[in-house]
């Protein structure tokens, strides 16, 4: 799970609703950049899906259930 916190005198304070909070629980916080890096790298991905698709073969399909 991740959340929007804002860094106020010294502590990360939440932006939005964190519904069953755990105290304790570690949450990951991403910032705007780690976000726009994120993004950018599953672009990357979803364009990089058509080199793989000499795998969508009938002699390959038992390996689609692995």
């Amino acid at each position: 799970m991740s959340t929007k916190d804002q860094y106020r005198n010294g502590v990360f304070e939440p932006l939005e609703e964190v519904i069953n909070g755990d105290p304790g629980t570690i949450y990951r916080v991403f910032s705007e950049d780690d976000l726009r890096g994120l993004a950018g790298d599953l672009a990357w991905l979803k364009g990089s899906q058509r080199s793989f698709e000499f795998w969508e073969n009938q002699e390959d399909a038992v390996y689609d259930r692995l």
